[in-house]
């Protein structure tokens, strides 16, 4: 596949829905002169929404991403970097990472406001909406499964990375790519895929999602690195005993990570080596560090799944999977997107951006029958045997991640020995785990070691909700894209 950069309206007839081209176009070639102030001063920018076609071979469009550019000129006339966002899903638009945390504009209550922690001071921003999400689509149904798994849309996104820096930036112009939760994934595979095309890469930003080099953690001590999360959201819901509440979350988790690296991880190595009394010790203080009932802890595996901490720290509550210090009652469900229709409009009226086509993901799918983009989803990077499905169904229904990661990041840092890589992760965010990339990167080599950063968050999986957290996270980004001299 490669990418072309979309020219006036569409001529293939396909349905609105699910086929996918669209009647659309963006407001004005080159963009829309816009303005916000940060710190007290004007920050002047041109803003862009568009649609880059991709292409086969034969020169067939088989797709169209939609993304919003936003620009500006540094005052000594530098070169500036460009930064390209997505978020995950599979299956998700990138409004979360655009309108939450780095773009131009916040969503704040029933509006948008100047955003004081935007990486537009530091950076050219580029916000991409996958194929099948927001109002990127297949250029038939049929192309769908191109995009619809791992390396079919890795490949994708590396051609858009290619023409829109063909396009708009120059050969010296340095590249970073930020990715949220499964967006991860997609960073540092089109990261090593642009190395390997001789584009360079300065930095990848992996949110939310690990860090994929490959198993460097053994099993059982990413195992016993789970609890020290658990331990610091027990501390909020009040449920961990006194002598391990410590003096705030951050203490707890500390103190739990301490006993989970000292005595739970060799003994899950090991289990053989307990006699029963040794292993009702060891259930009784697993339960003691998350603040469960002890009957909750696996007398076989010595293990909570997350599932099962999610749904039984507190009772006829259920923790939220994203944020930890959130409960609700058991079996509703957690909350949906608010003010999608701002965020639209935006798109439509503000940035001048011309479709019939809904924004999948902020607006109703007028066909209620169709299949989302996650379920189609084709984890190809691992083993797609019958075993291994099984398995992967199975770690899923227990509350674990995907299946099939591949080394992706620690390939193409070994291709590009500049390239540079920060890892940012949410202390309550029950998909990930502070400590365990903490203990990752000590495993390292120390070539590697010394150009990964690692940092922990006071905030779940979207970290950058809450205000103390969003603006630190902004703060070591800005530092990480512009180092001082």
């Amino acid at each position: 596949m490669r990418a072309v950069v979309r020219a006036g309206v569409s001529a293939m007839a396909l349905a609105l829905v699910i086929g996918c081209a669209t009647q659309d176009r963006p407001a004005a070639p080159g963009g829309i002169a816009q303005q916000i102030t940060l710190a007290g001063k004007p920050l002047r920018y041109t803003a862009e929404a568009a649609t880059l076609d991709l292409t086969d071979a034969q020169g067939v469009a088989r797709g169209h991403v939609f993304y919003v550019a936003y620009r500006t000129r540094n005052q000594d006339g530098g070169v500036r970097p460009v930064t390209f966002l997505w978020n995950g899903g599979p299956g998700a638009n990138s409004t979360l990472l655009h309108f939450e945390a780095f773009g131009p504009k916040r969503l704040e209550g029933d509006g948008l406001v100047d955003n004081a922690q935007t990486l537009l001071a530091d950076s050219d921003l580029v916000f991409v909406d996958p194929v099948g999400t927001g109002f990127s689509r297949p250029a038939t149904a049929e192309d769908g499964q191109r995009f619809y798994s791992t390396l079919g849309d890795i490949a994708a996104i590396t051609d858009f990375v290619q023409a829109w820096m063909g396009r708009h930036a120059g050969a010296e112009t340095p590249i970073y790519l930020v990715g949220e939760s499964y967006g991860v994934w997609r960073a540092a595979g089109v990261a090593e895929a642009l190395e390997k095309q001789g584009r360079a890469v300065a930095g990848v930003v992996l949110i939310s999602g690990g860090i994929p080099v490959g198993p460097v953690l053994p099993k059982d001590l990413a195992t016993a690195l789970k609890i020290p999360g658990r331990a610091a959201a027990a501390q909020v819901h009040g449920r961990l005993p006194a002598s391990l509440a410590g003096a705030d979350p951050a203490a707890a988790a500390e103190a739990a990570s301490a006993w989970a690296i000292r005595t739970y991880a060799p003994a899950l190595a090991h289990p053989g080596d307990l006699d029963a009394q040794a292993r009702s010790m060891l259930a009784q203080d697993v339960a003691r560090h998350m603040g469960l009932d002890p009957t909750l802890v696996d007398r076989t595996a010595l293990t909570v799944s997350s599932r099962q901490f999610l749904n039984n720290l507190l009772p006829g509550q259920r923790l939220d999977t994203f944020d930890m210090r959130i409960s609700r009652p058991a079996g509703q469900g957690e909350a949906a997107p608010a003010n999608g229709p701002v965020m639209v409009r935006y798109l439509r009226e503000t940035l001048g951006y011309r479709t019939t086509l809904p924004y999948l993901g902020l607006e109703k799918d007028t066909d209620a029958t169709a299949t989302p983009v996650g379920e189609r989803w084709d984890y190809n990077s691992g083993d797609t045997s019958p075993a291994a499905f099984a398995a992967a169904m199975a770690a899923a229904q227990a509350g674990e991640g995907p299946p099939g990661a591949e080394p992706w990041i620690r390939r193409a840092m070994d291709l590009d020995p500049k390239l540079r890589v920060f890892a940012a992760t949410g202390l309550f965010d029950s998909l990930n785990s502070c400590a365990a990339n903490e203990a990752l990167k000590t495993r390292l080599a120390p070539g590697l070691a010394a150009r990964l950063s690692v940092h922990c968050y006071g905030g779940g999986h979207m970290m950058y909700r809450d205000t103390e957290a969003r603006v630190r996270l902004s703060a070591d980004l800005a530092g990480f894209i512009a180092p001082p001299p």
